[in-house]
């Protein structure tokens, strides 16, 4: 015992580590890459709340003396804005889904049914997640406009989401069903439970962590996107919030500019509120998107 204590007791009197400058210098440099990456977000908010004027003050004002909260309505006068952020939220929330439900039905075949060519298939799904997606754009087109006669709707752009959701989206719900035990499948088959109420009542509600992080980058991909609206969509009314932008800021922004009247400050209202949804999605649901990421490489 005497043995014993003489082993404590320098233990519990040890003094406190004291604190090396290795973690003062990555505080630091933390705290200074947070606030870089911080800052285009902070612009964003003071030139929205600016005047035409104050955005062409050198040195630059880094904050609005006189903040103008009608900048967020005139954005909507000037082009139908809010119509725009409708319709991307209907195409949003369609995709979205699509993408989700038609992925983990695909995941969940791949994970949990026997199959001839199951490794290859996968193998093979796995591939085209390099295929740059320039390369197929114009065969693409062709199929939706010519042939099926989609063109200025939003089928385009809701309906690929239906057939199997992405072969990102469709790996990480193969990853984590197959890291679910078989012996919770057995279980189910004794108690009369079919593969589709196992997948139902059993595998959905287990893999909410999943669900939640697809849905934020399914959120983040239609909200964001450009391309497809901008190939697809003709009409003004049909538009989305990244091509109005993008005719406010060529064509409105050009006749504006003729007239002397500036309109990077709108450019700015019109921006703050686009990308608003996408942060409050991320930081009101992190942990669960932190903690799906890391769930789906428990097991291969």
């Amino acid at each position: 015992m005497a043995a014993i204590a003489q082993k404590v007791t320098p233990a519990i009197g040890r003094k406190p580590r004291r604190i090396s400058w290795f973690n003062i210098s990555a505080v630091v440099l933390t705290l200074v890459l947070a606030a870089l990456f911080f800052f285009p977000l902070c612009w964003a908010i003071v030139g929205a709340l600016k005047k035409p004027n104050e955005l062409q003050v050198i040195p630059p004002l880094l904050y609005p003396p006189d903040p103008q909260w009608q900048n967020f309505v005139e954005v909507g006068k000037v082009i139908p804005f809010y119509r725009y952020v409708w319709n991307t939220l209907v195409i949003t929330v369609f995709g979205s889904l699509g993408g989700l439900i038609s992925a983990s039905l695909v995941g969940y075949g791949f994970a949990c049914f026997r199959f001839r060519g199951r490794t290859f298939l996968f193998i093979v799904l796995l591939a085209t997640m390099v295929l740059p997606g320039e390369v197929t754009l114009i065969p693409t087109y062709i199929r939706f406009v010519n042939y099926l006669g989609w063109g200025n709707t939003i089928l385009p752009l809701v309906v690929p989401s239906y057939f199997g959701g992405g072969a990102f989206s469709i790996f990480l719900f193969r990853q984590f069903f197959a890291s679910i035990p078989k012996d919770l499948n057995d279980a189910a088959k004794i108690d009369g439970c079919g593969p589709l109420r196992y997948y139902l009542i059993i595998l959905i509600p287990l893999s909410m962590p999943v669900i939640i992080t697809l849905a934020i980058l399914w959120f983040q991909f239609y909200w964001n996107d450009l391309m497809g609206p901008l190939i697809y969509l003709t009409d003004q009314d049909k538009s989305t919030i990244t091509t109005g932008l993008l005719a406010l800021r060529s064509t409105l922004g050009g006749t504006f500019a003729r007239r002397g009247a500036a309109m990077d400050h709108l450019l700015m209202a019109g921006s703050l509120i686009g990308m608003l949804p996408s942060i409050l999605i991320f930081f009101a649901l992190q942990r669960y998107f932190i903690r799906g990421v890391i769930m789906t490489g428990i097991k291969g």
